[in-house]
């Protein structure tokens, strides 16, 4: 009983440094140390907001981005719904308060060092059913379902969650 009190400390500890926002930032790339995964530096690479399905759409997108080899790599993709949520998580982390626009979500990543965060909704990977796909609003930190035909950012990542 008295090992599993001592380990105590070092669990609590470990968990609360895990939600914690721990990236290397670079050139063109941030890399989550907690995650494993590699995030563009700017969030907004497209420099304009995508369709899911359709002319100009998310898929051609990333097809293009994967054949220029971004920042040496050719295994960019849109990110889950949790991998959202886990930067969301990092930006709340940093001190959030609804009534105050400065802890938003998109200000806190833009001060952690990422570049043109948008403040509005990005796409995920996930989808809720034939017409929708999950996205997150980095003005509130909310993630819900939206319809795929309708326009939102788009925030490559690359990698494999840990």
């Amino acid at each position: 009983m008295k090992k599993l009190l001592l380990l105590l400390p070092v669990v609590l500890l470990l968990a609360a440094c895990a939600s914690k926002p721990n990236f290397v930032f670079l050139e063109k790339t941030a890399v989550d140390q907690n995650t494993g995964l590699t995030w563009a530096k700017n969030a907004n690479l497209p420099g304009r907001q995508l369709i899911w399905r359709g002319d100009d759409n998310v898929y051609e997108y990333m097809k293009r981005l994967n054949e220029t080899n971004y920042a040496g790599y050719a295994d960019w993709r849109v990110p889950s719904k949790e991998e959202f949520a886990k930067l969301i998580e990092y930006a709340k982390a940093m001190g959030y308060d609804h009534a105050k626009m400065d802890t938003w979500p998109f200000q806190k990543l833009r001060q952690m060092g990422f570049i043109d965060v948008r403040d509005y909704e990005y796409w995920t990977s996930t989808r809720q059913s034939p017409s929708e796909m999950w996205t997150a609003d980095l003005t509130t930190g909310a993630i819900a379902p939206k319809p795929e035909n309708r326009p939102y950012n788009l925030w490559p990542v690359r990698g494999n969650s840990r």
